[in-house]
């Protein structure tokens, strides 16, 4: 399932890659966020049995997912597959990450090792360690390794970056779709720590597994004001769902999120967009206001 928003060359150049699986029983859907472009008519012609769907409005990454979800569920699949748009895949991905879910029982995500676009052999993730007691723990795992052959078999880790989630649709039915009210970012965090507090599944990486990420390309990049803004704000409150804590050491962490998010907003090639993109989302966060930026959930 791939999801597109206004970024339709991405979208086709991903499935052009997904169409080369070596995974035969693979039914493709394509679910569009309310795009300005209209691009059911090119994915028809060049790839004739996927399903598309396209939303009244841009549901966010959460919404927009779920709507495939929905769908997926109704056909009866064993697996769903969450991809971004922004990817192309390994003939052998999906295949090997069913195989790793499969021989996983207590599998609820599974995903690729992920490589940056523009520098093939570079990692640019391979899943995320969290620390809900902590603001800030790095950047994704090995992120930044040259591949020289060391990435072999599974690991464990917290949570996926979102980036590509196989997720066995009996733990989608047990522990429910993605939170809208995060619409965007940190949703693929929440989800992991659901997973396991409520069905005890986790979260895996598959290293022979792989695809190629872009990074970011439909909410204008990783340095942008949008991912400013919901990072801070669905943090604060992912973190506070998954972890309770006493008022005096809650507000000592809220404010560690808060200024690792404005050091890195001041580090970003727009500060001060930034920086207020993450005021918002702390005050957004403090008023209850969730769902798309702008309005009440």
């Amino acid at each position: 399932m791939v999801l597109n928003w206004n970024r339709g060359e991405d979208t086709l150049t991903c499935l052009a890659s997904l169409a080369a699986s070596d995974w035969e029983p693979l039914t493709t859907i394509v679910v569009d966020n309310a795009s300005e472009e209209d691009i059911q008519a090119a994915v028809a012609e060049r790839h004739e049995d996927v399903v598309f769907v396209r939303n009244p409005r841009n549901l966010g990454f959460a919404g927009g997912m779920n709507a495939g979800i929905r769908l997926a569920l109704g056909l009866g699949v064993a697996y769903i597959l969450l991809l971004n748009n922004d990817i192309v895949v390994d003939p052998a991905m999906v295949r090997v990450l069913v195989e790793t879910a499969i021989a996983r029982p207590d599998a609820g995500i599974v995903s690729p090792l992920e490589f940056f676009r523009d520098a093939p052999d570079i990692v640019s993730s391979a899943g995320l360690r969290c620390d809900l007691r902590r603001a800030y723990q790095g950047g994704p795992l090995h992120m930044g390794e040259r591949d020289a052959g060391q990435f072999r078999g599974v690991d464990e880790v917290d949570a996926s970056t979102g980036t590509a989630m196989l997720v066995p649709a009996s733990v989608e039915r047990q522990v429910g779709l993605l939170d809208e009210d995060l619409y965007l970012y940190i949703e693929d965090i929440d989800w992991a720590f659901r997973m396991r507090r409520s069905a005890g599944k986790r979260t895996y990486v598959a290293y022979e597994a792989r695809l190629w990420h872009r990074m970011a390309a439909s909410s204008g990049g990783e340095d942008s004001p949008t991912v400013a803004y919901y990072h801070a704000r669905n943090t604060f409150v992912v973190t506070a769902r998954h972890l309770p804590m006493r008022k005096p050491r809650a507000a000592l962490r809220s404010a560690e999120i808060l200024l690792a998010n404005l050091v890195s907003a001041l580090r970003s090639a727009h500060p001060l967009a930034n920086a207020r993109a993450v005021s918002a989302g702390w005050l957004d966060y403090l008023r209850g206001r969730l769902g798309a930026r702008g309005e009440s959930a």
